[in-house]
């Protein structure tokens, strides 16, 4: 520890003392002390990333205004310092944004658009412009002339470092012969130890952009080099791809569902990501739903169980049951939706609550295109209880309707739940998912173990987490164990979770 923090705490107000020493730093401050991690770092570098960036540039402008490129570049010796300028016959800059897209970093068109582009932050040919006016002392000049105006407008600037904002010394109007494009001159201090790197960068540039014409002028060159254009068609415009869900972190997810117009999640995730479809959206819901609030347990519907020997469940008729339900609709109106709805369950062999609900919804607006009459969201609902208390086995659904459906003992024997349809499916996945070495009075155990433990869960709907389910299922085994003297291992347990949570 210095003497400094050792002494920190002895004088009141130091807080405060070093309170007044802190301010915000502006990005064209920082980028003024670490211009090394723009790529100019020495005088050899930079002259490099000064051409690759005003010449990336013009490639882009022209290319967005279906232009073929036409480029000069050209860099000479003034004194102790490297003049460089670069033309292009893009479609120009407006006055007023003209000194903000070279005088301002991070300021740019293309950095919230998702596509492909050589440049996107808005930092490459503002951040040429500040290592112009560190290294010379001299400012940017700068001519552009949009396309369609008869006047070329010229500037001359530098950025402000401690506001981020440009300084312009010179604003005129000038003539230039060319009908269109972007000027830029810039004086910086470099060398020309990189002639290799900058000939290579020039020359590969040209042969992955054969529409383009490059012109490039260099004190180590005896004559111009000229790279004439190759092809007259313009290269595929580039399209905004959607992200993937799998390259989205989590602060970026909650940035995009703030500023979604989506009115639904499944809408959102179709409309905002790449390679997501209703299917896909619906599964992303149903695994988040699963984890955090539960699954509902799927049953097999009264016909589903009519062929089995233990088949006092088939005696619940759905049918029967939504007819006594609905009141006032019309007998022929209450018959088709009831026929409808029993119809439609009885093609399942096991749904859940959820789905019964969609199921009743479906038949309700058939019937009443069919007939005139309406089905309200109370006859719905209504008819959804009778139906799933039916598929339960009792009358009605209703939370006080299952805690006295299978009698009032407390007890594991198990003798009123094995009327349900509770042990009844849960018989059958047991039996499937355990080896053959369970006898059927150990399988018929853990069926009605299992079957009290998932009475006693809460709401109407059965709904488990994945977590919950393993939770329950070792209980239920413990208990068969202790009671039934009978194993149920990790494996046979893991296989019954899987076959339940399926």
């Amino acid at each position: 520890m210095t003497s400094f923090q050792s002494s920190l705490g002895e004088d009141e107000g130091i807080a405060e003392e070093l309170a007044e020493s802190q301010r915000e730093i502006s990005i064209a401050e920082f980028f003024e002390k670490n211009k090394h991690m723009l790529g100019f770092d020495s005088g050899a570098r930079g002259l490099v990333t000064a051409v690759k960036e005003a010449v990336d540039n013009a490639l882009d402008a022209t290319e967005e205004a279906g232009i073929l490129p036409d480029i000069y570049v050209e860099i000479t010796e003034v004194g102790d310092y490297y003049r460089l300028v670069i033309e292009d016959n893009g479609p120009g800059i407006t006055k007023e944004q003209l000194p903000k897209v070279f005088g301002k970093l991070l300021y740019g068109s293309r950095f919230h658009k998702r596509e492909q582009n050589r440049g996107q932050q808005g930092i490459g040919i503002s951040a040429a412009v500040l290592y112009s006016q560190l290294t010379s002392g001299q400012p940017a000049k700068i001519t552009s002339r949009p396309k369609g105006q008869s006047d070329a407008q010229y500037f001359e600037l530098i950025i402000d470092t401690d506001t981020n904002e440009p300084e312009i010394s010179v604003d005129e109007t000038t003539s230039w012969d060319r009908p269109h494009g972007t000027r830029i001159e810039l004086e910086m201090e470099a060398n020309m130890r990189a002639r290799q790197q900058l000939h290579d960068y020039i020359k590969h540039t040209a042969v992955v952009n054969p529409h383009a014409r490059i012109e490039l002028r260099e004190p180590g060159l005896d004559e111009p080099w000229k790279f004439e254009r190759a092809t007259d068609e313009l290269p595929a415009e580039t399209s905004e791809i959607r992200p993937h869900p799998h390259g989205v972190e989590l602060g970026a997810l909650i940035k995009m569902l703030e500023a979604t117009e989506s009115y639904s999640l499944s809408g959102f995730l179709q409309e905002e990501f790449t390679r997501v479809g209703k299917k896909t959206a619906d599964s992303v819901i149903d695994a988040f739903r699963d984890r955090y609030y539960g699954r509902e347990l799927a049953w097999s519907p009264p016909s589903a169980r009519s062929t089995l020997a233990d088949s006092a469940a088939a005696a619940d008729d759905v049918e029967t049951a939504i007819e006594a339900a609905v009141a006032n609709k019309g007998a022929a109106a209450t018959a088709a939706f009831a026929e409808g709805v029993a119809e439609t369950v009885g093609n399942h062999d096991h749904l859940t609550r959820s789905e019964l609900v969609r199921i009743v919804g479906n038949v309700a607006d058939g019937v009443e295109d069919d007939t005139g009459r309406t089905f309200g969201s109370t006859v719905r609902e209504n008819a959804v209880d009778a139906a799933w208390g039916a598929i339960l086995g009792v009358d009605g659904a209703t939370d006080t309707d299952r805690e006295g459906r299978d009698g009032d003992s407390d007890g594991e024997d198990g003798v009123e739940e094995s009327d349900s349809v509770f042990v009844t499916d849960l018989y059958a996945l047991v039996d499937e998912a355990t080896s053959t070495r369970k006898d059927d009075e150990t399988v018929r155990a853990m069926a009605e173990a299992l079957a009290r433990r998932v009475a006693d869960l809460d709401g109407t709907a059965c709904r488990i987490t994945r977590d919950d389910l393993e939770r329950l299922v070792a209980d239920a085994a413990a208990f068969v164990a202790e009671q039934h003297d009978a194993t149920f291992g990790e494996t046979a347990r893991e296989n019954v979770v899987e076959a339940v949570w399926a």
